[in-house]
């Protein structure tokens, strides 16, 4: 009968090590968006070229007015690509108007269902659990949609949907408008559709 091999100290903190590094790298998710187009129904993006906004809804942990900056940022990111690729914002004589929903996973539910109001955003600071690591890491999943309705039948013609894990939703105002140049870039990176 063969006995088991023994393993140095060294040798066995390496492959202790080793083991651990590909179960983090297997367990750490993606930091990339997820994308994803709608083309609702035949509509001349060529001949159509003037929009105008509708109402938008945000509702995040950030509080009314961080959200009035994000909506703002928002906003100012989809005209500039817009305007990029031709299009002309005109509110009196719009070919189509664009709007968007924005929140994380746990919102962004209740702004479909139609919340009017602002969840409540609690400031204070939490007393300290005993026995319970107080630096804990979460994260949330951001998700913005974009939607696209044409002036004259008010049916959609385009949407997108862009999800991002946010890895520290604390930080989240740090690099905000880093954030939405990208997701906005990404989101209309294959806008207009092609026939």
């Amino acid at each position: 009968m063969s006995r088991p091999t023994r393993c140095t100290l060294a040798a066995c903190r390496f492959e202790a090590f080793f083991l651990l590094a590909v179960l983090l790298l297997l367990a750490t998710p993606s930091n990339a968006q997820k994308i994803t187009t709608t083309v609702n129904s035949p509509f001349d993006f060529a001949a159509a070229k003037h929009y105008a906004w509708k109402e938008n809804h945000i509702i995040t942990r950030q509080g009314k007015a961080n959200d009035a900056l994000i909506d703002k940022k928002i906003v100012e990111e989809v005209n500039r690509n817009l305007e990029a690729k031709g299009f002309l914002q005109d509110a009196a004589n719009p070919d189509f108007y664009i709007s968007y929903d924005a929140g994380s996973s746990d919102t962004a539910v209740a702004v479909e269902g139609g919340i009017t109001q602002h969840p409540v955003v609690n400031t204070a600071t939490p007393p300290p659990v005993y026995g319970i690591p107080q630096n804990v890491w979460y994260s949330v999943d951001g998700i913005i949609s974009f939607h696209m309705v044409d002036a004259k039948t008010g049916k959609p013609i385009w949407t997108v949907v862009a999800k991002k894990k946010i890895h520290d939703p604390h930080k989240g105002m740090k690099d905000m408008p880093k954030q939405i140049e990208q997701i906005v870039s990404k989101s209309f990176k294959k806008f207009p559709p092609k026939g």
